[in-house]
């Protein structure tokens, strides 16, 4: 994600004042990222800068900041309408894969009983025979209709077994996460989802762990030490040594440092120990155990089991009836051929591809259930501590408790009001009393 839109969605829409380290601790961003992200964001919607004691700068921006953004700027209104255009395509193409199967299927029903019925009238056979055929063939494109309809009847609510307008459209449109209700999932993006999967569940990951590192350096007053934020990375195996633990979790931290601007500093025992300066202590401190971070493991599809019968159902009918197809048309049709060659092959495009996904998908889980198993074992080791695990913690925790009890630094300067207005303002508050 942009960061300017990881930004904005932090900031919402009732206005904010942060400094640079509350942004990058929330967001997850770097604090080179986010100054002057926050710089250009300030000077286009005319926020405002405030200036505190210890030289923190603060900015203020008004409510509503993404509607001002595109209220000021074509180029942002342009680009929201063109994302929303490629949202649409998207779907589009999503649904396209679910159309053509149905469309396909029932032109190869109905074209193949009209070309059997033809055989049948020119035959020797009578005209009883031909109606019996037609009235069954006719039965198949009726039953995919009944199918697609039956999995769209089955979430209505109030145990109705009628679909209203809006809930048909509301079923065959939404995709997997966007609609009002996440598990809802139409037949024509059941058929994609069965086709292509759902996606990565860990798309979002590495944003959600580095915010997740920055609210644990919040929590402990901005310093910590290495085997605390283990489990929310990626290490190797969990040693049984104690020392070699703390060399492999020592030995990464040098990213959460470039990242977070951190500082080691060595304690009275000679102890590593890392401070961030640039991160805004919270008011308590929170010392228990941190959850490790945990990947999901990929789906096969969200489609259902009816939806999943229904796709079987219909893929296996055009393997068997478009050769059928194929082998009666007269050479004077070629449409009729190249339907039936498309019907064959898109038939085994969708049978196959869904099954060669299986394999990558038993190894993207192999891979990721290592990974969390990795990180649940140091979250155990970190939470049985042995004593000089105990002795860092509380030199880290002295540390923390220092900066996490210092009050918040008045704001000196504000640049949205007169230079004149705040320093009476200052001579009326009196001095402020030492920390």
């Amino acid at each position: 994600m942009p960061v300017e839109a990881s930004l904005l969605d932090w900031i919402g829409n009732r206005g904010r004042r942060c400094s640079v380290g509350e942004a990058a601790a929330g967001t997850g961003l770097s604090l080179q990222e986010v100054e002057p992200a926050l710089l250009a964001l300030v000077a286009e919607v005319s926020g405002h800068l405030q200036v505190a004691e210890d030289g923190t700068l603060l900015f203020v921006f008004p409510p509503a900041l993404r509607m001002r953004l595109l209220a000021l700027s074509g180029r942002r209104r342009l680009q929201a309408r063109l994302q929303a255009a490629l949202r649409l395509a998207a779907r589009l193409i999503r649904l396209s894969f679910g159309v053509v199967l149905l469309l396909v299927t029932t032109l190869v029903v109905v074209i193949l009983s009209v070309l059997l019925i033809v055989r049948l009238f020119t035959s020797d056979d009578g005209d009883d025979a031909g109606l019996a055929l037609l009235q069954g063939l006719a039965q198949v494109p009726l039953s995919i209709l009944d199918l697609l309809a039956s999995g769209l009847r089955a979430p209505a609510r109030g145990g109705s077994s009628s679909v209203t307008p809006q809930q048909l459209w509301s079923l065959l449109w939404d995709l997997p996460g966007e609609g009002a209700d996440p598990a809802a999932l139409g037949f024509l993006s059941a058929v994609f989802s069965i086709l292509f999967g759902d996606g990565d569940p860990n798309a979002r990951l590495e944003p959600q762990r580095w915010r997740r590192i920055g609210a644990v350096l919040r929590q402990r007053g901005g310093v910590v030490i290495a085997e605390d934020l283990a489990p929310l990375l990626d290490l190797p195996d969990c040693p049984a040594d104690p020392d070699r633990r703390r060399d492999l979790a020592d030995a990464a931290m040098l990213p959460v440092l470039l990242r977070f601007d951190g500082r080691p500093e060595v304690s009275e025992d000679g102890d590593l120990i890392y401070g961030f300066p640039s991160l805004p202590a919270r008011a308590a401190r929170v010392d228990g155990p941190v959850p490790p971070l945990r990947e999901r493991a990929f789906r096969f599809s969200r489609a259902g089991v009816g939806q999943r019968a229904a796709y079987g159902l219909i893929v296996g009918a055009l393997l068997v009836l478009a050769p059928w197809l194929l082998a009666i048309t007269p050479a004077w049709l070629p449409p009729v051929a190249w339907l039936a060659r498309f019907a064959i092959g898109y038939a085994l495009l969708l049978l196959l591809l869904p099954l060669a996904r299986l394999p990558l998908q038993h190894w993207r889980n192999r891979a990721i259930a290592a990974r969390n198993r990795r990180r649940q074992a140091w979250a155990q080791a970190t939470r049985h501590a042995d004593p000089q695990l105990k002795r860092r913690r509380g030199a880290a925790r002295r540390l923390g408790a220092t900066e996490a009890g210092r009050p918040a630094p008045r704001v000196v300067y504000d640049s949205g009001r007169d230079l004149l207005e705040q320093s009476i303002d200052d001579l009326a508050a009196g001095p402020r009393p030492p920390a």
